[in-house]
Order: structure tokens, then C-alpha cells, then sequence
């Protein structure tokens, strides 16, 4: 199991939704500028402090789109190459997370041996397999990397018997702990500076809950009353993490806050007709997601509202899922145009 399995539900049904859908609310004075980055077939998976953002994208010689990182104030993508081909001619890499230091983590497949690498692009385009320096292979198999804080504290999960978290401090790898008396799956998908880290863990009926680690320990983060299965994806620097939660009720994802022992549901648009899903939130408590109508949603003063009617109409592009946003509010994610493909979007707020 990933950390996408809502979120790839959610994905799903973007995409699948017309490419020139109608804003869920006509938009009046804009609240966003919209640049739209890279061609046909990117998507935007974040972005720091700084303004660097990393997705993936068409490389040149690669046989898939390959991740990349894309440097404030540039325009020209850096590709992230992978152990041993660093021009991706026989790889693909997969970005998961970036910090403010433009460290970006994620994995690296070889389609000659199927082997994964766990790897770091420390800024650069260069790869570092993580799980080879560390001797990660000596606790999981086909490790993948998910998220970096700007201390350099890692996370990651791979296979050993279930899903087994871990993370990266220098040259130490710590196993994380199950849930007690629960199952063997460990996910840890979010990290925030103090450590706090987040993600899903199975139970004892093998549903996954959203939980959270911190000095070697671990708690469920909870569900809305009804729902059999939730996920943490992402935490800020006041603990409050997002996520996903599926109600028994509808089978949907409904977009959640899981903060001070409280899980709201955020009332995306769209929520209980497809899945929602909150993909991140800054630290002033600015969430962003995909609603169950297929398009990106902006969540701030209690209130939820589609992405769409908060820019200039006319652009001729629908915005389908935010990824990410920094602390300075700016928000990245993944439209399509009028043909029906996918490029990336960043949103600037208009003072």
C-alpha cells in the first residue's frame, strides 16, 4: 500500500472530469494569479519557502515522465536523474516531498532490474541513494522515501512482512512502531521540523487509521464518526496535520483537519459526490486539496471554496488538484487546458 491510496481516487476522478468543467463559483475579483508551468503532461507536486517547486514532466530521451525540480525565478526544469543513470534513459524518478532547502526525496526504479532506490536530490539533479549509503536494505524491501524536514529528518516506508516505516537522521535509521494491538503496516507520509511525523497505520481489522509519531511513540489521529479508514498526508509546525477520511456511509474521501484531538471535515466541494482529498497545509493553517467535484479547493477561515472561482475567468484552464502551499500562501497543483491535458499551475495571492 502507498500513501496515494485515497489520494489516487481522487486523482482519478479529476481527470476524468470534462476539461472545461464549470467553476463551482463564478469568480468576481480575483483572489489568485495564475502562471501556468511546464507543457503538456506536468503536474506540480510542491513547493518550498522559497518558491522552488518539483512535479514531474517529458525528458528529453526518457521513456516516462521523469521528476523534476524547477528553481524560483528560472524557467528551465532541472531533471532529477537516478542511481546509475543519471539521464533517466532507463529509469524513472518519483519525487515525493521537498523541504525549504530544496531537498526534494522520493525513489528511483530501474526498468532493466524493476530494483527501487530510495533517493535524495540534495538540490541538484543528482541522485543520492539514501537506502544504499544507510544500509536500508538490511530492514526493508523496495524502500520509498516520502517526506524531508529542514533538518534533514526522513521518512520513508518499505516492505518486510507489511509495511515497515522508518526514518533518516544522518547515518541512523529508526524503525517506527505499530499501532498496540493493531496490525504490521506502517506509512509514515509527513514530517514537520519538530519531528512530528504523520501518516496511516493499520488496526486490528487491517483498516488504516491516521496516526502520528513523535519521540518513539504513536497515537491515532482519529476518523469522523462512521468512517472505517483515514490518512494523514501532510502536518504543519503547529501539529495540525490533513487528510483523507471514507465515511462507511457514501464510500467517499471526504477532505479532513485532524487538530487538538479533533477530526473536521472540511466540506470540500463536491464532498459525498466523489472523493476529497487535503493534500497540505502552512503553518497559518491555509489548507489545500481536491474536492469530490474534481477540482482544486482552497480551505481558510472555516470555509472551503473551489480554486476556480478565485482567478480571472476566461483562462482557459481547469484547476484540478493543489498539491501544495508555502507560508507565503502560494499554491501549486495540476490543471488541464481545453484539449484535455494536464499542465502545472501556481497560484500567487493578489494583495
Amino acid at each position: 500500500m502507498t500513501r496515494i491510496r485515497l489520494g489516487a481516487l481522487a486523482a482519478a476522478a479529476a481527470l476524468a472530469a470534462p476539461a472545461f468543467a464549470a467553476p463551482a463559483h463564478a469568480a468576481t475579483t480575483p483572489r489568485y494569479k495564475l502562471t501556468v508551468v511546464g507543457g503538456a503532461g506536468t503536474e506540480l507536486f510542491g513547493i518550498d519557502k522559497n518558491g522552488d517547486v518539483f512535479g514531474i514532466a517529458d525528458e528529453t530521451g526518457a521513456r516516462v515522465q521523469e521528476g523534476f525540480l524547477l528553481r524560483a525565478g528560472t524557467t528551465k526544469m532541472v531533471f532529477l536523474g537516478s542511481p546509475g543513470d543519471p539521464a533517466n534513459s532507463n529509469s524513472v524518478s518519483s519525487p515525493e516531498a521537498i523541504n525549504n532547502n530544496a531537498a526534494v526525496v522520493g525513489t528511483a526504479t530501474s526498468f532493466t532490474t524493476g530494483n527501487q532506490a530510495a533517493v535524495e536530490w540534495a538540490g541538484t539533479a543528482t541522485p543520492i541513494d539514501v537506502g544504499a549509503k544507510v544500509g536500508l536494505q538490511n530492514l526493508v524491501a523496495t524502500p520509498a522515501l516520502t517526506a524531508i524536514n529542514d533538518n534533514g529528518l526522513i521518512t520513508g516506508f518499505g516492505s518486510n512482512r507489511g509495511d515497515v516505516g522508518f526514518t533518516i537522521s544522518g547515518s541512523t535509521v529508526t524503525r517506527l512502531p505499530a499501532l498496540p494491538g493493531g496490525g504490521v503496516d506502517v506509512e509514515p507520509i509527513a514530517v514537520n521540523d519538530s519531528g512530528l511525523i504523520v501518516g496511516q497505520a493499520d488496526t486490528s481489522t487491517s483498516d488504516f487509521q491516521a496516526a502520528a509519531w513523535q519521540n518513539g511513540t504513536v497515537k491515532t489521529l482519529g476518523m469522523l464518526p462512521g468512517s472505517f479508514t483515514s490518512e494523514a498526508l501532510a502536518v504543519n509546525s503547529a501539529g495540525q496535520a490533513v487528510g483523507a477520511d471514507v465515511e462507511t456511509a457514501d464510500t467517499d474521501a471526504h477532505a479532513v483537519l485532524f487538530a487538538n484531538g479533533t477530526v473536521t471535515d472540511l466540506d470540500a466541494p463536491g464532498t459525498g459526490a466523489g472523493d476529497a482529498v487535503a493534500h497540505a497545509i502552512n503553518d497559518s493553517g491555509v489548507i489545500v486539496g481536491v474536492g469530490g467535484n474534481g477540482h482544486a479547493f482552497v480551505y481558510q477561515g472555516g470555509q472551503a471554496a473551489d480554486l476556480n472561482g478565485l482567478i480571472a475567468p476566461g483562462s482557459g484552464f481547469t484547476l484540478l488538484n493543489a498539491e501544495g502551499i508555502n507560508n507565503g500562501g502560494v499554491i501549486v497543483g495540476t490543471a488541464s487546458n481545453s484539449a484535455g491535458q494536464t499542465v502545472g499551475f501556481e497560484l500567487t495571492p493578489i494583495a
